[in-house]
């Protein structure tokens, strides 16, 4: 049975919702780590507001996130076809992505120097985060369980 013949149901658009929400919240930790690990650092992390409610801003901003990094690299990609601009490509690439994740946290700090700091931490935890993902892809079984139940139609 394939995925065609099945309707989504209301329930079903729940469930992937939540899904894609606590994706998003699983993925913005780094993001809170780089947030709360500036806010300690006195004179400089000055939050713009206490508000516990604040903190639902991350998950957003990695959505968000994510769009900006694939517009980024196809916009320079498409700009500076030419080999020799590489090192310069990626160099430009880094700051700018650097550049736009801190202005995404401005809405925690007063600061640009805390967004830019907190920005810089979340992003080299990110890219710890997502290379130890690419080297731990899952286990074998849950590969053929993930297969059993496809084939099942579960």
């Amino acid at each position: 049975m394939s995925s065609k013949d099945q309707p989504v149901t209301f329930w079903g658009a729940v469930i992937m919702f939540w899904l894609l929400v606590a994706i998003s919240a699983v993925a913005a930790v780094p993001m809170a780590v780089g947030v709360v690990g500036v806010a300690l650092v006195p004179g400089v992390g000055e939050l713009r507001s206490y508000d516990p409610w604040l903190w639902l801003n991350l998950l957003w901003m990695f959505p968000a996130f994510c769009i900006i990094t694939t517009v980024i690299n196809a916009f320079l990609t498409a700009l500076l076809v030419i080999g020799i601009f590489r090192r310069i490509d990626d160099v430009f690439e880094d700051l700018l992505i650097w550049l736009s994740v801190a202005w995404l946290f401005t809405t925690f700090f007063q600061s640009f120097l805390a967004a830019l700091m907190a920005s810089l931490i979340a992003l080299i935890l990110m890219k710890f985060l997502f290379d130890w993902l690419e080297k731990h892809p899952p286990r074998k079984n849950e590969k053929a369980a993930r297969e059993v139940a496809e084939e099942s139609g579960s």
